[in-house]
């Protein structure tokens, strides 16, 4: 099962890569998480493990298994009894000059038990990623225009 969401932010793709890469400050920013830990503390980093709880979600503890600075991506991966997740940022410039960034997260889940919660969540799922989303425009808009609003696109799977 798959779920997307992809969002423009009026501000510049290093000023939203500090942010989103700074885990355990999301819950200060977003009602999509709860509390964030990066297990070791430092900054994120690749094999580095994350263990996030979002409301109505059971506590989850995932890896980072790609991490890529200078292309502005990264990749938490879980893997458990029956099932894998996997939850991708991509950073981008839509219009090349770097004054505004596209933010697009993918999160998929396979496997026997894997399939089977992403039907149970699906609906879940997609409103924390859309919040997500739509919180972290807002955050990263907030010095150069208060109250904007998060326009936000996607599509479940």
């Amino acid at each position: 099962m798959r779920c997307e969401v992809a969002v423009d932010i009026d501000t510049c793709p290093d000023h939203v890569w500090a942010v989103l890469t700074d885990v355990t400050r999301w819950p200060a920013w977003t009602s999509a998480v709860r509390d964030a830990t990066l297990v070791g503390g430092g900054a994120l980093a690749l094999n580095g493990v994350v263990r996030l709880r979002a409301p109505r979600l059971p506590e989850r503890t995932w890896r980072v298994g790609e991490f890529h600075a200078r292309r502005r991506r990264f990749a938490l991966l879980g893997e458990g009894l029956g099932g894998r997740a996997s939850v991708r940022f991509a950073l981008t410039s839509p219009d090349g000059d770097g004054a505004r960034t596209r933010v697009v997260v993918v999160h998929e889940r396979a496997g026997w038990i894997g399939s089977a919660m992403a039907r149970l969540t699906a609906r879940t799922v997609d409103g924390h990623l859309r919040t997500l989303a739509g919180d972290l425009k807002e955050h990263c808009e907030t010095r150069r225009r208060a109250g904007a609003p998060a326009a936000v696109t996607g599509s479940t799977g």
